[in-house]
């Protein structure tokens, strides 16, 4: 074989980046995003995925078609959509975190099983529609660690068998619509305190102790037949003290593919990230992967040093030829899976009756479940009194973007004037004492604190909230508090629950959405006043 015949091969086993938008200037993350003109250039050699972010859903359902004409082959196209499709691409449906389906398991087992497995499926099917075929979830850490800045609420709880049985659930939904699964983030990244988008979260947990708990979601979904599993950028030192996860075969051989005989495709977290890119450069992290014994490298930093130096090793026979060819029938029959598609099936997707149907269903499902998930404690109603503040907490500006925000809207219906906190803007913090506001700043008005808080990727130490309980206590001695609201974390909430007194209205949900806001605050406030201000406000913004 040449050398360029081979450099084709070698690059399907690589995924790319891309904008869900169709244009250029609509990326969200250029660094991140391939051009389409690159994009067209590397599906043309043969690069064999997309990962895709942004976008809404009909323009990423176009794309997907001009990506496969650009191709002129099958495509794994993928999407971190673990909170269903709305979670990367407007316009799709938004389903609480995997962590509030978790608090419904403590209180009724049966009733989160069954809600686990109707998200699974209601995510894989819109996924389908608009032309993915791999859904990068779930995902199987368990949180152990409440201080976990980037698994967090996207874990489906803090106990072996709570993980097991929702993730098996999710799973079987996600089967049913005929879509790829994928098992993350191996061994397991729930008892970490880093991030590994900004560096190499070190674990000290043996092989032992892994087994007793982090592995049991992986051996079940193993045992389901799981379409994948992704391996995540993690050091654990007792196991193997050289490399991470990533880069290691006795996490990935050794354990993953011999120990729990796994024959599936193997891919690895994003090499761009910082946990991988600061110490390795693109094509020896590729080299380093695959001879680990992963099958698809996702989103090296420099695509065209990786798929080079991964072809130099073939070439050169630093890494057997059969392993390569071993890794692409892999990669063929997981796609054979999901490709023969029956010609009704076909017609059912294209048929746009069935498809607003199907939106319409899944949208009111979602509304059911985060009227499950919000607690109130005591429906005690907030009253607003002349000049008191709503004070909000956010961690992202595009939450506030859109014509309707009911955390700002529905308080102001009542009287409160808002005043948004972010680590942008200006500190609302005493200089002498962090966990104090200054309260000069707010005149004598009593408080409303509505909170969005939430592990995720990039937070990094922006996560950690507990000043909040210190100055939330403040607040009720001074008879300054109004009510709190927390959206997100529960275990900023718990914490803040056994903090203040039971006569202070408080309420909490793990869904940040505005459908949970506006069900909470219609509960929490004077809702009959909300509404109408509501509808008046509707009609105006119609009518400008």
């Amino acid at each position: 074989m040449n050398k360029s015949d081979l450099r084709r091969q070698v690059a399907e086993l690589f995924i790319v980046r891309a904008s869900g938008f169709n244009l250029d200037s609509q990326r969200l993350y250029p660094n991140l995003e391939e051009s389409n003109s690159n994009l067209k250039r590397l599906l043309e050699e043969g690069v064999g995925g997309v990962i895709f972010l942004g976008g809404t859903v009909k323009e990423l359902e176009i794309r997907c078609n001009v990506l496969k004409k650009w191709s002129g082959k099958p495509l794994l196209l993928c999407a971190d959509i673990e909170e269903g499709v709305g979670q990367r691409f407007y316009g799709g449906t938004k389903f609480i975190p995997p962590m509030g389906i978790a608090q419904i398991y403590k209180k009724d087992h049966k009733l989160a099983i069954s809600i686990a497995e109707k998200i699974g499926y209601f995510t894989g099917k819109e996924a389908k529609t608009i032309g993915l075929n791999w859904l990068l979830a779930p995902v199987c850490d368990i949180n152990n660690n409440s201080n976990n800045p980037v698994i967090n609420l996207r874990a489906w709880g803090e106990e072996p068998e709570t993980v097991k049985s929702l993730t098996s659930a999710f799973h079987r939904g996600v089967v049913r619509s005929k879509m790829l699964t994928c098992a993350k983030h191996f061994p397991g990244h729930g008892n970490s305190q880093v991030d590994s988008h900004l560096d190499l979260p070190e674990i000290q947990t043996d092989l032992f102790k892994l087994e007793k708990c982090e592995l049991i979601p992986f051996k079940s979904l193993i045992n389901q037949g799981v379409n994948s599993v992704m391996i995540g950028h993690l050091l654990f030192p007792k196991i193997d003290s050289n490399y991470p996860a990533t880069l290691s075969k006795r996490l990935v051989t050794d354990l993953l593919r011999i120990k729990l005989n796994y024959d599936g495709l193997v891919v690895s977290d994003a090499l761009v990230m910082n946990a991988i890119s600061n110490k390795y450069s693109s094509g020896k992290a590729a080299v380093m992967a695959f001879a680990a014994g992963i099958d698809l490298i996702m989103m090296p930093k420099d695509i065209d040093e990786a798929i080079d130096s991964l072809t130099d090793a073939f070439y050169s026979g630093k890494i057997s030829l059969e392993s390569l060819h071993v890794s692409i029938e892999r990669r063929k029959k997981q796609l054979d899976l999901i490709s023969n598609k029956n010609d009704l099936d076909k017609e059912e997707l294209m048929n746009e009756d069935i498809k607003n149907k199907f939106s319409f269903d899944a949208d009111r499902f979602s509304n059911s479940i985060i009227k499950k998930s919000i607690f109130i404690r005591a429906e005690n109603t907030i009253k607003a009194e002349v000049d008191d503040i709503n004070l909000i907490k956010i961690d992202n500006f595009d939450q506030v973007s859109h014509k309707f925000f009911p955390a700002i809207d529905l308080p102001k219906a009542v009287g409160f004037k808002s005043l948004i906190i972010h680590p942008l803007g200006i500190s609302p913090w005493k200089k002498t004492n962090k966990s104090f506001l200054e309260l000069g700043q707010f005149g004598n008005s009593k408080i409303l604190v509505q909170l969005f808080v939430r592990g995720k990727p990039f937070i990094g130490l922006d996560y950690h909230n507990d000043h909040w309980i210190d100055a939330i206590k403040n607040l009720e001695i001074e008879k300054r508090l109004s009510g709190i609201i927390i959206y997100g974390c529960p275990y900023l909430y718990n914490k803040i629950k056994k903090s203040i007194h039971n006569s202070i209205p408080l309420a909490y949900s793990p869904s940040q959405i505005e459908e949970a806001q506006n069900q909470i605050l219609s509960r929490i406030l004077q809702s009959k006043i909300v509404q109408k201000e509501i509808d008046k406000k509707s009609s105006k913004e119609f009518t400008d």
